[in-house]
């Protein structure tokens, strides 16, 4: 366990390194008034709210194989998720922005992309007037999430699942949680063709995974922060039908499913920007994604140990890659 709690910090920490979510803009969009703000801070950190739920949706399975009756297996993965390049900027000018004035052409980086030329925007709030550039992305369209997972077989072909990064405090990411249950069920006995051939496998699953997580926010230039922070929580549901083939040593597997997930950027905190109205507890922002996804990868297993690789294709792409202890 204690091998497990320094590999967490060390993938948590490289995230938090590329600045997952930056203090400087959710600081400095103030600067634009209370409602501006908000906005702007919603297209800015879009892709990783929804990257987020995307990546706790991934990593459930590595074969479609139901655990014998006491069975059981203990799995660490990463579900790395991309942000396409669709993601990675955002026009200003399309914004409902109250009293702003853009310069250039109006395209800006979301926290996933990056840019060395932005632009600024300009206006006046209760006679106060404001000209600010826009802040640049972190260039890094990925999020990486870890997990533990452990499996064990019950009666009536059917197995049940729970993951978990365990508290842990990772830096300014303050401290991580993360919790989940799933389930899958065996097919193969309902379906003759399937039932007949020996290493063809289907089932159906179901898994939850609650995501919670806070980041503190500081002053700066222009912007006086008290107890600044974004609280971060996430909820991921997945549903899938699984269909693979299991040999001795090597396992395919492929699930096609619909996944919802429901992220909430909290962000609290006393804001103060000279001449405007002092804003506490401004504003939450939440982040929606629904829709189908499919997704193909292989497990090797030698002896008790097992590695597995997947790829998810959807709006955003997943990579999950893990290592695990199988006792079937």
């Amino acid at each position: 366990m204690k091998t497990l709690r320094k590999s967490l910090v060390v993938i948590f920490a490289l995230m938090v390194s590329h600045s997952v979510f930056s203090q400087e803009p959710l600081r400095d969009f103030f600067q634009a008034g209370e409602d501006n703000a908000r906005i702007l801070t919603k297209a800015y950190l879009q892709p990783y709210g929804e990257m987020l739920g995307t990546s706790l949706n991934a990593g459930w399975y590595n074969t479609a194989k139901v655990h014998k009756f006491g069975g059981f297996d203990l799995t660490f993965s990463v579900m790395n998720a991309v942000a396409p390049s669709s993601a990675k900027t955002f026009d200003v000018n399309k914004l409902d922005l109250s009293g702003v004035n853009v310069s250039g052409d109006g395209i800006a980086p979301t926290i996933a992309g990056e840019m060395e030329s932005r632009p600024s925007i300009s206006g006046e709030i209760d006679g106060t007037g404001f000209d600010f550039t826009l802040p640049n992305g972190s260039g890094n369209d990925k999020l990486p999430i870890p997990m533990l997972q452990a499996a064990v077989g019950l009666p009536f072909n059917t197995e049940i699942m729970a993951r978990v990064v365990p508290g842990i405090k990772f830096g300014d990411a303050g401290e991580v949680d993360v919790l989940g249950f799933g389930i899958k069920h065996s097919l193969k006995n309902y379906i003759p063709f399937v039932k007949r051939i020996p290493f063809l496998q289907m089932s159906v699953l179901a898994g939850y995974t609650d995501f919670n997580t806070t980041y503190g926010i500081s002053s700066g230039e222009g912007v006086t922060v008290e107890n600044g922070e974004l609280a971060v929580a996430s909820g991921a549901f997945t549903s899938r039908l699984l269909l693979g083939a299991n040999f001795p040593v090597v396992a395919l597997y492929t699930g096609v499913g619909y996944g919802s997930t429901n992220s909430d950027f909290d962000v609290k905190g006393t804001y103060t920007v000279e001449n405007m109205p002092e804003l506490t507890n401004p504003f939450t922002l939440g982040y929606k994604t629904t829709g189908f996804d499919f997704n193909a990868g292989v497990r090797l297993r030698l002896g008790f140990l097992a590695l597995h690789a997947d790829y998810t294709v959807g709006d955003y792409s997943v990579l999950t890659a893990g290592v695990g202890i199988n006792i079937r």
